[in-house]
């Protein structure tokens, strides 16, 4: 077991308890203010771990977000305002003048998506603030926990700002004590934009004029002179804030304290029944099992409800610190787009509608989709006074992408109909941009692509876009045959055609196997390796044998770490580990690589790409995925946002769409479950996906020489069902059944893995289908020993082919470094070379000096 794997097993919770305190009777008439305790409970997906003072946390709903550290430091948004900034806690002993700041005694962090604890532990006292922040109400609440063998004092300090975010302004805030609310009120002189936090156990002790914000922190302090008052007990501190007039913020702030405990069984409720009503998997690898629930609760916690704008998705949260923006808290279009795949890929189809229809709102006369839209809009004009809106060009492509995507996977012909409009505006601007007619978009018309500084910026089309662009004329035809609208149809299926065809021609370099990274006015390639052809790939265009080229120089170590992949080749004059656009590792680009490898039957290389993400899942922030990191060392940069949306992606879309294969058609009603899992993996499942009406389940076994795959289905009786297990490369199926009859199966041989499917209709009773295998040698994806801060230094599985009873096995690994690779039934091994056979293990050296860098080996397996 690795250090890694051992330190996630000793820290996070598995298994479901909940803690309880005393509810012993006490009198609390000396303490004013403090609630009876009530159950916190630990859920299957709660994280325990070591708390780190820099490490951050969030606590968010739909229009309130506690952004901060892992030492109980934050700021408060209530949407779009930023109420306050660097809220602490200290603590003093009995009569001592001496603080013992929060920040040095923190010891524990417990997240689940209800509620997140912070526990501060002192010799002679220990205090657990609970956060909650419900779902649905602009506010939070803090609910301090007090176990003290002596007196003690807790001071709560803050700076107010009730600032709106960038590039907004308001002036003349002012904040002051009222000793009858046991709040601070932050306000300004037109009272349209307030906030509130204090606490009914609270004294003020801020000496700041109520006509202006002081620089100096606003403070109250709890006096706890009897510790046993306490016991069994909470200490509230409640938050309140938003643009509104003051009685309607009051209003929430009196909601929160009259009954806290019911906001904790909301949102308990809300994230249960986001849970159940979604996709659930279950694998052998607990960290991908729990990555995968944390995903859907991240997701769900960037849909922001703007009392000016309405209800989308942001892109990210992060702390602002002195700043006006938390992380990339705005209203992205195509980050919502880029998310959007994901979110139909587990079932959230409402909030994708919903996150659809926002964006059509803020689309430009001309059909151009919006880039990004601050919260702040209602404050400022936006779209003309600044820049921003619509600089990017990739945007409005992947709008219509994700409307089809969002179609076929519900079938909801009345959405489509009813934003018919906007996406033929949408195309006809998408077609505008062909200024050359080469039939794809030109960068240098349409905006921003892949890049968005540098050198690699002037160029005439980016392989991103163009192949963003060519999914989107496949998927407008096929949306204008769901309308009706055979003038489109006829379009579409033309400008496909052609974009296909410029797509292949323009971008593969036939020098360096694979797909450039652009070309520029002239026609000429700009031949970067860059994993920005992991889109196109991902969604099946260009060449298949130029494809399974193409991914095996994305597999390299040139690209790949053990982290993720670089947005750029490590031997580019242009890469530079900690430049965000030329060299740095995102996750969000690694989904699409997994995604494609997956795609492509490279399971082994997907499965390793998938696992760097989840592993992400788990770095940084709890249960969320970090924007960037570097392309040397796996740590994210400063500048990072931990909460980003299409950073989750890697723990979503390669996992349902490429490890287990489900693939959905509401419209011709079919669904398919097409895994690929690692070959020693005996059991796995997939239940609840939903496909229009139609739900499906699908449990996989593996016993023996035998996979036994059972579907389940509800509403289904239209669907057909198509089973394709994709095993390794080399494998002979002898038999299929279903139901314990005998069938016929369609076999596909791709160069890394063998498929054989059965397609039968859907009916009421289980459909049991099994499939019987001539035992052969499979390689088990290497395990990656990786941590906060290491280099890149494992394996990389490049390729892995078969010739009769021969396996190729091209790898990379440090020179001068051993390595070891698992594989299944070795008795069937012949002979080895370039490797020897200990147990089920290939060990072998790679070739050269210490320090030599990555370098290439073959390993041969003769099977008899």
């Amino acid at each position: 077991m690795t250090k890694y794997r051992l330190v996630l097993s000793l820290l996070i919770c598995f298994v479901s308890t909940t803690t309880v305190f005393s509810q012993e009777k006490v009198d609390t008439k000396s303490m004013p203010g403090i609630i009876p305790a009530f159950p916190i409970e630990q859920s299957r997906m709660s994280i325990r771990q070591l708390a780190q003072q820099f490490t951050p946390f969030d606590k968010v709903g739909r229009k309130f977000a506690i952004l901060g550290y892992e030492s109980g430091s934050f700021e408060a948004w209530a949407y779009p305002l930023k109420i306050l900034r660097n809220f602490e806690f200290s603590f003093f002993l009995q009569n001592s003048t001496r603080p013992i700041k929060a920040a040095d005694i923190v010891r524990y962090i417990d997240v689940s998506p209800a509620a997140t604890t912070i526990t501060y532990v002192y010799q002679s006292f220990t205090v657990r603030a609970i956060y909650i922040t419900p779902v649905y109400e602009p506010g939070a609440i803090i609910l301090l926990s007090v176990h003290s063998v002596v007196p003690l004092k807790i001071v709560c300090g803050f700076l107010p700002v009730l600032q709106p975010m960038w590039p907004a302004g308001i002036g003349g805030q002012y904040a002051y004590w009222d000793d009858n609310l046991k709040a601070y009120v932050i306000s300004e002189p037109t009272g349209e934009n307030n906030g509130i936090v204090g606490s009914p156990a609270a004294t003020g002790i801020s000496y700041t004029p109520a006509h202006m914000l002081s620089d100096y922190p606003n403070q109250f302090t709890i006096e706890i002179k009897d510790p046993e008052s306490v016991k069994g007990q909470y200490i509230p501190i409640y938050l309140a804030g938003g643009k509104g007039k003051w009685k309607s913020v009051k209003a929430v702030y009196d909601s929160l304290s009259s009954n806290p405990k019911s906001f904790y069984e909301e949102n308990v409720k809300h994230y249960d029944a986001l849970e159940e009503n979604t996709l659930q998997i279950e694998t052998p690898n607990r960290e991908v099992n729990l990555a995968f629930k944390w995903a859907k609760v991240a997701y769900d916690n960037l849909v922001v409800n703007n009392p000016d704008l309405g209800e989308g998705l942001v892109a990210g949260l992060g702390m602002s610190g002195t700043s006006g923006r938390p992380g990339f808290g705005w209203f992205f279009g195509g980050d919502a787009y880029i998310n959007s795949f994901s979110l139909n890929s587990y079932g959230a189809y409402h909030t994708v509608r919903d996150a659809l229809a926002f964006t059509e709102k803020w689309q430009r006369s001309d059909g151009k989709m919006a880039h990004e839209l601050s919260q702040a809009a209602g404050y400022v004009d936006w779209f003309h006074k600044y820049g921003y809106a619509y600089i990017h060009g990739d945007t409005t492509p992947f709008y219509i992408d994700a409307v089809y995507d969002y179609y076929r996977m519900t079938g909801d012909i009345d959405f489509v109909k009813q934003s018919w409009k906007s996406i033929t505006k949408a195309y006809k601007w998408c077609l505008s941009t062909d200024a050359n007619g080469d039939g794809l978009m030109d960068n240098s018309k349409a905006g921003l692509g892949a890049l968005e500084f540098g050198s690699l910026i002037g160029i005439e089309s980016d392989v991103y876009l163009s192949a963003v662009w060519v999914r989107a004329t496949y998927a407008m035809e096929l949306l204008s045959k769901a309308v009706g609208d055979g003038n489109y149809q006829k379009k579409a299926a033309d400008e496909y055609a052609k974009a296909e065809r410029a797509y292949e021609t323009k971008f593969w370099d036939q020098n360096g196997k694979f797909y450039s990274y652009a070309f520029n006015a002239n026609g000429q390639q700009v031949d970067e390796l860059t994993p920005w052809m992991s889109v196109g790939l991902a969604w099946n265009i260009g060449d298949p044998a130029h494809a399974n080229e193409a991914l095996r120089r994305l597999a390299s170590s040139e690209l790949t770490t053990d982290w993720g992949v670089r947005s750029i080749s490590n031997k580019s004059k242009y890469y530079d580990p900690l430049n965000y656009n030329y060299g740095t590792v995102w996750p969000f680009i690694t989904s699409w690589a997994a995604t494609a490898e997956f795609e492509h039957r490279f399971s082994i290389q997907g499965y390793e790409m998938l696992m760097a993400s989840v592993r992400h899942a788990f770095d940084n922030e709890p249960g969320d995925v970090t924007e960037v990191f570097s392309g040397a060392t796996n740590v994210w940069l400063g500048e990072a946002v931990p909460h980003q949306g299409f950073s989750t992606a890697g723990t979503v879309l390669p996992l349902v769409r490429g490890l287990f294969g489900l693939s959905g058609d509401a419209v011709h009603k079919a669904v398919t479950f097409a895994p690929q899992f690692p070959a020693d993996w005996d059991s796995a499942s997939a239940s609840n996906y939903r496909i229009g009406d139609a739900t499906f389940s699908f449990r996989y076994r593996k016993t023996g020489n035998h996979i036994n795959i059972a579907v389940s289905s509800h509403g289904a009786a239209a669907y057909n069902i198509k089973v394709s297990p994709v095993f390794g490369t080399g494998t002979i199926v002898r038999s299929a059944s279903v139901n314990g009859k005998n069938v016929r199966f369609e076999m596909e041989n791709f160069p890394e893995g063998n498929e054989p499917s059965v397609t039968v209709p859907a009916s009421g009773s289980e459909l049991n289908f099994d499939f019987s295998l001539v035992p052969t040698v499979d390689i088990i994806p290497p395990d990656v020993h990786t941590s906060t801060g290491a280099s890149d230094h494992c394996i990389k599985v490049v390729s892995v082919t078969s010739t009769g009873k021969k396996l190729d096995v091209e790898i990379e690994g440090l020179a001068g470094e051993e390595y070891a690779m698992a594989i299944t039934n070795p008795n069937l091994v012949a002979g080895v070379s370039g490797a020897k056979l200990r147990g089920n293990r290939l060990s072998f050296l790679i070739p050269g000096n210490v320090g030599g860098g990555f370098t290439k080996h073959t390993i041969e397996v003769r099977t008899r």
